[in-house]
């Protein structure tokens, strides 16, 4: 079995419908003209630069997820 490390993962929907997709842990993105697309372009940007560096020379950002209201 392969060695896995579990990563973050923020998809926002673009006002011309296309997606954009971020991995704050590594500090990469990517697009796509749809949802599926922008994740695969991730997943392949991210294990593209794990490979490049070398997974014990991976750094990962600590990431917090928070949602908050503001009023209008």
């Amino acid at each position: 079995m392969a060695n896995e490390i579990s990563i973050s993962a923020v998809l926002v929907e673009m006002e011309d419908g296309s997606f954009k997709a971020t991995c704050p842990d590594l500090g990469i993105n990517a697009e796509g003209t749809n949802a599926d697309e922008a994740f695969a372009n991730l997943k392949d940007a991210v294990t593209r630069h794990i490979r490049e560096k070398g997974a014990e020379n991976i750094q990962l950002n600590p990431v917090k997820c928070m949602k908050f209201k503001v009023e209008l």
